[in-house]
């Protein structure tokens, strides 16, 4: 028997609708909740005629246009990089810098941490969401993972570090060039402390680890089940903290500092085939944290997880995504049903393998 319960509430509302000839109109709600977090997020299959106004599809000529515009000033691109970024101190990374193939990392100008890190994510300028190839994201997050341990062992006493992401201006990025951000703190972030206190209650509840039960509840499902990459699984989330929501859970790794190589590249890997599904979809930004447990010890109750979402996309009059409901109620909108979206990938995945 599956472990963990997916709860709904089921609504409608009656009203006369305009648009239908003032006939009288039943929708009907859904309410999904969150199993570990409780947060709720809300789908009306009416809403999905409003998703071109809402989520205007990717305008290419305008951003293949930002992208032209933006190059000549990126202090990433063709170089410039090694004069204009910063250094981290020699103790800490010989050179100041860390580099493997097109990627290199370097310090945040204004912190948000002790440790926060940008890494330049290749030497192209702008890319579409069909260009991250699972070779270049392998070395962008290896430098991170690099980084991570040698904060760690110059700093036992900050053990909670994300890697993140903010693609293109609407996902909330100041510049164009393909990114990430480590950042290390003494203490977790806001959502990561809720996650840790709920997975330890919930072990405490259940006796069990959340994160295990939740792969093994969804894998026999199926219904939201996107792929295994090595050791990882990858699946769309029942009630999404944001559009288009794809999760990735490690089960036997609680923290980055137990991560290796095979765990790197099932990142790069799972990450690549989420971008290109999200471009088939015509979207052309996203966010992304990649979640770890307090390096260096081994909870039985958390494991290292991804969230990837879709932000609004790149169009001359976006409007943002997040208003009242998210950021004050804490409630998403759920613009394509995750079942939907699991399906969607899998078959991007089929049709990259032919």
């Amino acid at each position: 028997m599956p472990k963990i319960s997916f709860t709904t509430w089921q609504q409608l509302s009656q009203f006369h609708n305009p648009l239908k000839n003032g006939e009288l109109d039943t929708q009907a709600i859904e309410i999904r909740q969150d199993p570990l977090t409780g947060c709720q997020s809300i789908l009306n299959e009416a809403f999905r005629g409003k998703i071109s106004f809402a989520f205007p599809q990717t305008d290419y000529d305008y951003l293949h246009r930002r992208m032209n515009e933006t190059g000549d000033q990126c202090f990433m691109c063709e170089g410039k990089w090694r004069l204009t970024s910063p250094r981290y101190p020699e103790d800490l990374l010989p050179g100041g810098r860390l580099e493997r193939g097109e990627t290199v990392l370097f310090p945040n100008l204004f912190p948000f941490a002790p440790y926060h890190a940008v890494v330049m994510v290749g030497e192209k300028h702008g890319r579409t969401l069909d260009q991250f190839s699972p070779s270049l994201l392998f070395d962008a997050f290896s430098v991170c993972l690099e980084f991570i341990k040698r904060c760690f062992d110059a700093d036992p006493k900050t053990p909670y570090f994300t890697i993140n992401a903010n693609f293109m201006p609407p996902a909330g990025s100041s510049i164009m060039h393909p990114h990430l951000q480590v950042i290390g703190s003494p203490i977790p972030s806001t959502h990561l402390r809720v996650l840790l206190e709920k997975s330890l209650a919930y072990q405490r509840d259940k006796g069990s680890c959340y994160w295990t039960d939740l792969i093994e509840t969804e894998k026999e499902s199926g219904q939201r089940w996107v792929a295994q990459f090595g050791a990882s699984s990858w699946f769309t989330a029942f009630s999404p903290v944001g559009v288009n929501e794809v999760d990735a859970v490690w089960p036997d790794k609680s923290n980055f500092t137990q991560w290796g190589e095979d765990d790197v590249r099932a990142l790069a890997e799972g990450i690549s085939l989420t971008l290109s599904a999200y471009h088939e979809l015509k979207f052309s930004t996203f966010n992304l944290t990649c979640f770890s447990g307090p390096l260096g010890k081994s909870l039985p109750e958390f494991r290292s997880f991804l969230r990837l979402i879709n932000r609004q996309n790149m169009h001359p009059h976006y409007r943002t995504d997040d208003f009242y409901l998210q950021k004050l109620h804490e409630d998403e909108i759920i613009v394509t049903p995750p079942e939907q979206l699991a399906s969607f990938i899998k078959g991007v995945q089929a049709s990259h393998s032919r």
